[in-house]
C-alpha cells in the first residue's frame, strides 16, 4: 500500500485557492452590481433629458412666428445648433443636459437612411434654410455621467396658406353685400404695428377690401361693383391699402378689387384642421345663439376659462359652430361690453354681431352658409390682422359685413404672426428613439 502520509495539507490548499477563487469571482460580481444599477439609471435619466430636449425645442419652435429666422445659418446636412449642453429646467447639469439641433427636412434617402419623407410624411423641402411646408426635424440628445440617449421628432404647425389674406377684409364667397355707415369707420389694408401706434414698413400692404373674381359665375365682376357702390363719396378715403392702378390713390374704389388667391375651398380646409387644434369650441343653437360680454376679463385670474380667448403671450384658436338658417337672421354669436381677444378667431354657420368696445389681435374668419359680420356700433371697435366673411350659400338682400360707428379693420403682419404662436398650432407628427448608429 501506498504511503499516503502528507495529502491533507496539498489539498487543503487547493480548497483554498478554489475558494479563494469563488470569493474573488463573487465580490466582483458583487462590486460590478452597483455599476450596472448604475448605467441602467443613467441611460434612463439621459432619456429623460432627451426628452426634455424636445419639449424645450417644441416651446421654442411653437413661440416663433417664422420658423426660417431659426434656420437661416443652418447647414445643409446637420442643420442649426439650437441649445448645447443646456440644463433641465432648474436642475443642476449634473442631474443631465440636453444637445438640441433644428434641421430642415430636405434630405433624400441615402444607404440604409429612408430620407425625411419617410420621417415627416410629406414631400421634401426645397431649401435648409428656408421652410415652406410647415415642418422641420429637431434632434436631442440627452447626457448623465456619459451615458447618452437620442431622440427625433419632427414637428409641425398647422399655418395659413399663401393668399390666405388679400385684403384687410375679404369677401371670397358668392356675395359681398356690405353697408357703410357714417364716415368714422376705417379699412386699411397697407399694414399695421399690432399696437396701433403706426404702419410697419415690413409689412406689404394688401387690398383695402378684396371680392371673389369668379362669382357670380354669369357677371364676375358684380361682387366688387357691389363693394364700391357701397361707399358715398365722403367714405372712399375711409378704405385704404394697395391699389389696383398704382398711378392712383390707394384708397376707395382703387384698393376694392377682385382677388383669385382666396377660394372658400381653401377657407374650409383651413377650418376643418383649425377647429381641431381650437382652444375653446362652442356650439351655438338657434334662436339665439350665443352671447358674450366682457371676454378677456377673466385672463389675469384664469387664463384657462372659456371666457379668456387669448393674451399677447399667449394667443388661442377659438371656433364657434352654429347652425345653418336660411332666413339669414340667426346670430350665431353676439359680442358685447369691454373685449379684448389675441389669436384666432372662427365662427362657422352663423353671423358674428359685435357690441360695445371689442378689439382682437389676429384673424376674424366668419364662414359657412348665411353669414355675416357686423360692426354695430355702441364703443371703439377694432380688428389687427384680418378679416374674412366668406359666404357660400345665396341671400340676395341680406349683407355679409356692416361697419357702424369706430370700427376699424387694420391689417396687421405682426398680429397675423403672433396668431401663429398658438400652442395648438404647433404638434409633434412622428417621434422616435435612435440606435447609436442612426
Amino acid at each position: 500500500m501506498l504511503n499516503e502520509r502528507g495529502m491533507t495539507l496539498p489539498l487543503t490548499l487547493l480548497m483554498l485557492v478554489t475558494m479563494a477563487s469563488l470569493t474573488l469571482a463573487l465580490l466582483a460580481l458583487a462590486g460590478m452590481e452597483p455599476q450596472i444599477s448604475r448605467n441602467l439609471a443613467d441611460a434612463t435619466q439621459a432619456r429623460f433629458a432627451a426628452e426634455a430636449g424636445i419639449e424645450w425645442a417644441f416651446d421654442r419652435l411653437a413661440s416663433t412666428p417664422n420658423w426660417n429666422t431659426l434656420l437661416a445659418s443652418a447647414s445643409p446636412t446637420s442643420g442649426v445648433l439650437l441649445g448645447a449642453n443646456q440644463a433641465i429646467g432648474t436642475l443642476s447639469t449634473a442631474r443631465g443636459t440636453y444637445t438640441v439641433w433644428l434641421r430642415n427636412d430636405t434630405q433624400g434617402p441615402q444607404g440604409n437612411f429612408p430620407g425625411d419623407q419617410a420621417i415627416t410624411g410629406v414631400a421634401l423641402d426645397s431649401s435648409h434654410t428656408q421652410d415652406a411646408n410647415n415642418v422641420v426635424i429637431v434632434t436631442s440628445t440627452g447626457t448623465v455621467n456619459g451615458a447618452t440617449k437620442t431622440i427625433r421628432a419632427a414637428i409641425k404647425r398647422l399655418s395659413f396658406p399663401p393668399g390666405f389674406f388679400p385684403g384687410a377684409m375679404a369677401f371670397p364667397g358668392t356675395e359681398a353685400e356690405v353697408s357703410f355707415n357714417g364716415n368714422s369707420f376705417e379699412v386699411d389694408g397697407r399694414g399695421w404695428r399690432m399696437d396701433g401706434s403706426g404702419l410697419d414698413a415690413s409689412c406689404a400692404a394688401v387690398y383695402g377690401i378684396s371680392v371673389s373674381s369668379v362669382l357670380p359665375s354669369n357677371n364676375p365682376g358684380a361682387n366688387e361693383a357691389v363693394v364700391e357702390s357701397a361707399l358715398s363719396s365722403q367714405q372712399q378715403d375711409n378704405v385704404k391699402g394697395k391699389p389696383q392702378n398704382p398711378n392712383q390713390a390707394g384708397e376707395g374704389r382703387n384698393t376694392i378689387a377682385p382677388n383669385t388667391t382666396l377660394t372658400p375651398a381653401m377657407i374650409q380646409n383651413f377650418i376643418d384642421q383649425a377647429k381641431n387644434a381650437a382652444d375653446i369650441v362652442l356650439e351655438s343653437r338657434q334662436p339665439n345663439g350665443l352671447t358674450f360680454n366682457n371676454i378677456g376679463s377673466t385672463c389675469a385670474t384664469d387664463p384657462n376659462s372659456q371666457t379668456c380667448w387669448g393674451t399677447a403671450t399667449n394667443p388661442k384658436i377659438v371656433y364657434v359652430r352654429g347652425e345653418p338658417d336660411p332666413s339669414s337672421m340667426f346670430s350665431a354669436l353676439q359680442i358685447g361690453g369691454n373685449t379684448t381677444g389675441y389669436g384666432i378667431l372662427i365662427v362657422e354657420d352663423g353671423d358674428l354681431r359685435i357690441n360695445g368696445n371689442f378689439a382682437w389681435y389676429g384673424p376674424v374668419i366668419v364662414t359657412g352658409r348665411w353669414v355675416g359680420v357686423g360692426f354695430m356700433g355702441g364703443g371703439n371697435q377694432q380688428i389687427y390682422g384680418a378679416l374674412i366673411s366668406n359666404e357660400t350659400a345665396t341671400d340676395p338682400g341680406f349683407r355679409e359685413g356692416v361697419m357702424t360707428g369706430n370700427s376699424k379693420v387694420r391689417y396687421s403682419c405682426e398680429a397675423l404672426n403672433a396668431a401663429l404662436t398658438a400652442r395648438r398650432l404647433t404638434s409633434i407628427s412622428t417621434w422616435k428613439d435612435l440606435a447609436p448608429n442612426e
